[in-house]
Parts: structure tokens; sequence; C-alpha cells
């Protein structure tokens, strides 16, 4: 997974490199919900989490006027209390940081002079930062990545997302969309529950965006 999620990194930004004069750039922010879903063999449940991203994208014109791609780069914060711990832990308020770089194809629809339709579909690198989680009413803090449990509970950093959304672009300036993305890597890291545990992350994420 590591190399995988390198080599797209890298080629995305060579890709980037050879139309550097030929991009729009925006400036994109984004307040949504980050659902992390544990699936157990005997059942399930789910950490809400509420916050936002801020990142740059930049479209390379594929089909000037129509068709770009556009990867990017953005750093996203969520948080959240009362999410149920897996393994009867107890009750933990979670806060996340991720950094991503989505690889997105833009379909653009103009409406009129001034307002473009956008169609946004493509998947997203993601590489997870910090997940630390408290548990209520309590000192115990445990840090998600480094394992709650030693080797039981522990989150793998790298996933990769899959996803799209819609958008209006207005006067060519201002930029409204609304997007979600589904994590295809199952991120249950620990060894002594990969037989029986899938950990699977999503998003839904409303945005505004400054296009230069």
């Amino acid at each position: 997974m590591k190399k995988i999620f390198t080599t797209l990194l890298a080629a995305s930004m060579m890709l980037a490199g050879t139309s550097v004069f030929a991009q729009n750039l925006a400036l994109e922010a984004g307040f949504g919900l980050s659902s992390t879903r544990f699936n157990y063999t005997v059942g399930s449940t789910t950490a809400d989490l509420y916050g936002g991203t801020i990142g740059l994208s930049y479209e390379i014109p594929l089909m000037p006027g129509t068709l770009g791609f556009a990867p990017g780069i953005q750093v996203g914060y969520f948080t959240g209390g009362d999410v149920k711990l897996p393994f009867n832990l107890g009750q933990a308020s979670f806060n996340e940081s991720y950094l991503a770089v989505p690889l997105d194809f833009n379909l653009h629809l103009p409406i009129s002079e001034d307002i473009k339709f956008l169609v946004v579909a493509g998947p997203t690198l993601d590489f997870g930062l910090t997940s630390r989680a408290k548990v209520k009413d309590t000192n115990v803090e445990y840090d998600i990545y480094d394992g709650a449990l030693g080797d039981m509970t522990k989150y793998t950093r790298y996933d990769v997302l899959i996803g799209g959304g819609l958008g209006i672009d207005v006067m060519d300036a201002v930029r409204f969309t609304v997007r979600y993305d589904y994590g295809l890597v199952n991120r249950n890291g620990g060894n002594l529950t990969s037989g029986f545990l899938k950990v699977n992350r999503s998003q839904l994420k409303l945005g505004v965006g400054f296009l230069f």
C-alpha cells in the first residue's frame, strides 16, 4: 500500500509540473462529517466526527473548458465526543487529522455565461497524521495509530478513498461543492483482530473555494 500511495503521488506531481502554466488554481475550504465504521462478525459501531479541511488544487485542461484533471493537497481535522469504542472500552472523545491528495477529474457544464455546473470524480490518497481517543470520565487516552490495547486495536495510516461530488462555479471566481468519499482500505492494523474486525472511513463534505 505504501508503494502504491507513493507512486500515485509522484505521478500526479510530475503531471502537474508539465502543465504549470495551463492550470486553474483553487483555494478550497470545507466542513463535513468523517465517519469511521467498525464492522465485527457480530455487529458494528460508528464514530461520527465533525470538522473541516483546507487545501489547494490546480486543474490541468484535458479538453479546455470541458474536462480537466485536478490534483491537489488538503489538510483535515475532525473531532467528536461520546463515541462508543470497540470491545466495550467505554465512551470517548476523538480527534483526528489527515493529509489528503485528491486526484480528481472535473467536468464543466456551462449553464450561463457566469455559471457552470461541475461534476467531480476520482480517488483520494489519504495519510493519517494523528488519531487520539480520550475515555470519558477518566484520564485514559489512546493513540490509535500506536494501538489502543497493544496490537489489538490499531489503525493503519494509509487509505485510498473513492468518491465524487457536484458543484457550481460562479463567474469563474467562487466554487460551491458537495462531495462524498468512501475508504477502500481496511484500516484495522491490529494483528490480533484482523480476522473479525474491519475499519473503513467515509466522509461527506460541503465546500467553498476561490478560483484564481
